[in-house]
């Protein structure tokens, strides 16, 4: 009678390892990619309240709010933030006594809003 010996063959093996390495990487890849986004997007909702402090700050001194938000910098804030991923500045659309500042979120997709209080 023939001995038959159970077990896996090296090839197999690596072939197992390869499938688990791929899988577990592509993983981590989009872990990061979420994360990211989500960085970006804090940075943009973080740079929207800066940008709103240095309005209402200019507003209580000029008692209006600018047309655009270029006239904030230097005196009001150091340099005008800008959106983290396309350098773009953020939406400004200012209605007289008012004002919408607004930025695109990444995760979720969507925009982000704030307007005078």
């Amino acid at each position: 009678m023939r001995k038959t010996r159970s077990g896996f063959t090296l090839v197999e093996l690596i072939i197992v390892m390869s499938i688990i390495g791929v899988l577990a990487g592509s993983t981590v890849l989009i872990s990061i990619s979420t994360n990211l986004q989500r960085g970006r997007d804090t940075k943009r909702k973080a740079d929207l309240t800066a940008i709103q402090s240095a309005l209402e700050i200019y507003r209580s001194d000029i008692g209006a709010y600018p047309a655009g938000t270029g006239t904030l910098s230097p005196t009001y804030m150091g340099t005008v933030p800008t959106d983290p991923k396309t350098k773009q500045a953020y939406a400004f659309t200012p209605a007289g006594t008012a004002y919408i500042l607004c930025a695109t979120l990444e995760n979720p997709a969507g925009a982000y809003c704030v307007s005078n209080p």
